[in-house]
C-alpha cells in the first residue's frame, strides 16, 4: 500500500502564504511550524500570486 498523501485546505495555504508575503514569517520558518517543505511553499506562493 502507498503512503497516503497530506491535503492542505485553500484557506490554510492562503493564510501560510499571506504569513510569507507580509513578512511575519519567512518560507523556511513557514516550511518548519507547518511541516511542509519549501518548495511546495513557492508553489502555493506562485499560484496566489
Amino acid at each position: 500500500m502507498g503512503k497516503q498523501r497530506k491535503t492542505w485546505s485553500p484557506e490554510l495555504k492562503e493564510q501560510l502564504v499571506l504569513a510569507v508575503l507580509s513578512g511575519e514569517h519567512t518560507i523556511a520558518e513557514a516550511a518548519r511550524e507547518y511541516e511542509v517543505s519549501e518548495s511546495l511553499i513557492h508553489t502555493w506562493r506562485a499560484q496566489f500570486l
